[in-house]
């Protein structure tokens, strides 16, 4: 399947001017935004749209719990849905947020429902 994910103009045009020395640093991504409005009708992804501010069905936001670099050109990052909560949530839409409440990266999925009392860990990689 190909990838519905993107990276949003908002974070492209902080990294065009960090990288240019137009700005000095950029908001570190913190939290992970999970929602229920990345399919179509048939339960399709759907190819999020690079100018969103904020999901569909924005569901909850949690912190990001660990960070790790699987290669030097990609940031792996990890965030729980700890058991007990958001049970019975059907997830297919996850976003990179940065500590400023600004969507970095939204990636949309095929549908995820959290069962009673399980952890739910998420991953996503931000490739550069």
């Amino acid at each position: 399947m190909e990838r519905k994910s993107v990276i949003t103009v908002y974070r492209r045009e902080k990294l065009t001017q960090i990288t240019s020395g137009a700005i000095s640093s950029i908001p570190k991504i913190t939290h992970m935004a999970f929602g229920s409005g990345g399919t179509d009708e048939n339960g399709e992804p759907i190819m999020p749209s690079e100018t969103q501010t904020e999901l569909n069905n924005l569901i909850c936001t949690v912190e990001i719990e660990k960070v790790e670099y699987p290669i030097s050109t990609t940031a792996k990052y990890t965030a729980v849905l700890p058991g007990g909560e958001y049970n019975g949530e059907k997830f297919n839409e996850v976003a990179l947020v940065d500590e400023e409440g600004h969507f970095c990266a939204i990636e949309n999925t095929y549908t995820k429902q959290k069962d009673d009392d399980l952890t739910m860990t998420w991953e996503i990689e931000d490739r550069f």
